[in-house]
């Protein structure tokens, strides 16, 4: 085990041990706070959403698969060494190649923040990962993008995605519009997408 997957570890059983007394450490910014407070007790609500795969992990996600209550959360990262702090299912891979991992059409949403733009940055890595998610979802899935809508993180935005032309725009759960700046000093934006029925 490396000294990092050891740090991960400790970080995360600590993390859970706080959360069981009631100390809850989060990041405090306005954009997490909507994805925490906002969009995810929305899709716990949602019937329809009974898979969703949760792309990227750290400290600050641990706790995202208990915000979907009863929903069967699968995580993933590319850094083995976060494996501590996702889900209870979980992929260690690339999201270009989630194809590998899961079917088509068998998630019910794919939350996708944080990730365009802070690692997956490569115009054909881009469409890769998210024409995989959009295979992985079921007509009808839904996909969340949340990314910073700013030089150098928006050098690939959705609108240059082809895979995205794959998909309907839609409110994002839990708000009133469908693209959402949560964050104006670096234009974190949340935007939501829908695969037509008919896909």
């Amino acid at each position: 085990m490396t000294f990092k997957a050891a740090l991960y570890g400790w970080t995360a059983t600590t993390l859970r041990t706080l959360d069981h007394h009631g100390v809850r450490l989060r990041y405090p910014y306005r954009d997490r706070i909507m994805f925490e407070n906002a969009i995810l007790p929305a899709l716990a609500r949602d019937e329809s959403i009974q898979r969703v795969l949760l792309v990227g992990c750290g400290w600050y996600t641990h706790h995202y698969p208990a915000l979907l209550g009863e929903t069967e959360v699968t995580t993933i990262d590319l850094d083995a060494a976060k494996r501590p702090f996702g889900g209870d299912q979980h992929i260690v891979g690339n999201l270009t190649a989630l194809g590998n991992h899961m079917p088509r059409a068998c998630l019910d949403a794919v939350l996708c923040n944080g990730v365009l733009g802070w690692g997956l940055n490569e115009h054909d890595d881009v469409e890769q990962a998210f024409g995989a998610c959009v295979d992985c979802l079921r007509p009808g899935g839904l996909l969340l993008l949340g990314w910073n809508d700013q030089p150098p993180y928006n050098r690939v935005a959705p609108e240059d995605i082809p895979a995205f032309a794959r998909l309907e725009p839609v409110r994002v759960p839990g708000l009133d519009a469908h693209r959402i700046v949560a964050l104006p000093r670096n234009q974190h934006c949340f935007q939501a997408f829908r695969k037509p029925l008919s896909d």
